[in-house]
């Protein structure tokens, strides 16, 4: 079992080693590797994530992977196409408006959106659509997770609750990565 969890660990660390540990001013190519980080890391929660069985009519169907405002992994997600969840291909959708959300498992949430934040998180309350995003304080304000920049590495902070309370399983091991907020 530590072996497996040492394994799984790596897994979801590898993203960062190809980040860039540029300054504030960042240049292209770190910006890109910031989105290949994001793109892995997007990935990868699918693997501790448990949806409630109901979401899904059949084995083959789409694991639909939403991007709601300002693209800023566009190719990096293209490359997901290539992927499954388990039996589902995934399917990547980009949305103008939240209402469009309610048929999405992982909706990606833009820094450019801060602003509607509340309402489009209240437009999805209730349902089992995991919610990763960019905006300041996301996790703490109704997200489920939020990647932050601390001491210029990618990283992720957890509210377990607003996972539990969407229907959504966040494993032990995800827990263990990321920062879990009380």
């Amino acid at each position: 079992m530590n072996r497996l969890r040492h394994r799984l660990r790596f897994l979801l660390m590898l993203p960062l080693l190809t980040l860039g540990s540029g300054g504030p001013a960042t240049t292209w190519a770190e910006t890109a590797s910031e989105a290949q980080v994001k793109g892995a890391y997007l990935y990868h929660f699918t693997k501790f994530v448990t949806w409630p069985t109901s979401v899904f009519a059949d084995d083959g169907d789409e694991f639909h992977l939403c991007v709601l405002g300002q693209d800023t992994l566009g190719p990096v997600l293209n490359a997901l196409t290539q992927k499954s969840v388990g039996t589902h291909p995934i399917l990547i959708l980009h949305l103008t408006d939240p209402k469009n959300a309610t048929n999405c498992h992982l909706l990606f949430i833009s820094h450019s959106e801060e602003d509607q934040l509340p309402a489009i998180l209240e437009a999805i309350q209730g349902k089992p659509i995991l919610t990763v995003g960019d905006p300041p304080e996301f996790a703490r304000n109704g997200g489920m997770i939020h990647f932050m920049r601390i001491n210029d590495t990618l990283r992720f902070a957890i509210n377990q609750e607003n996972a539990r309370l969407a229907g959504l399983k966040i494993h032990a091991t995800l827990l263990q990565v990321g920062h879990v907020l009380k």
